[in-house]
């Protein structure tokens, strides 16, 4: 009696309910898709009271929504791709012009051409762990 149904009725008559995950419409999938996330609010939108927070979301090329902290973000991340690979791009360059000079040569102290291998060859290993940590999902990106 009541809105509780009675143990005996949910054994008895237990068929399994199968919902739809995705509908088909034309040549597309329509899938809906529910999810719960914590956001830190202050940390992504400093400034702006969470009453009056209205989320803005950018469109991408292939359909996906953003928000204004992610475009930041990547923004950030591409900054960093571009300049490391410049850095890495030179001395990779430098590194080999050096050992090119050291073998070619005719200068019988070569001790500073030594130095300036090292440090070539430093800074061409220097990026590479952030590289790695950008396109590499097996990187631990705190190392």
């Amino acid at each position: 009696m009541g809105l509780v149904p009675s143990l005996e009725s949910e054994t008895t008559s237990q068929v399994p309910v199968t919902t739809p995950l995705a509908r088909p419409t034309g040549t597309n999938v329509l899938v809906e898709v529910t999810a719960t996330a914590v956001i830190n609010f202050s940390k992504y939108y400093p400034g702006v009271p969470i009453d009056d927070f209205k989320p803005k979301y950018s469109p991408l090329s292939d359909g996906s929504l953003v928000c204004p902290p992610l475009i930041k973000d990547l923004l950030q991340v591409h900054g960093i791709l571009v300049i490391f690979s410049v850095l890495f791009d030179l001395f990779f360059r430098n590194t080999f012009t050096v050992v090119r000079y050291i073998r070619s040569s005719k200068v019988p102290h070569k001790a500073l051409f030594y130095i300036l291998l090292g440090s070539q060859v430093t800074g061409f290993v220097f990026p590479l762990p952030t590289l790695i940590s950008i396109f590499a999902k097996w990187a631990d990106c705190r190392s």
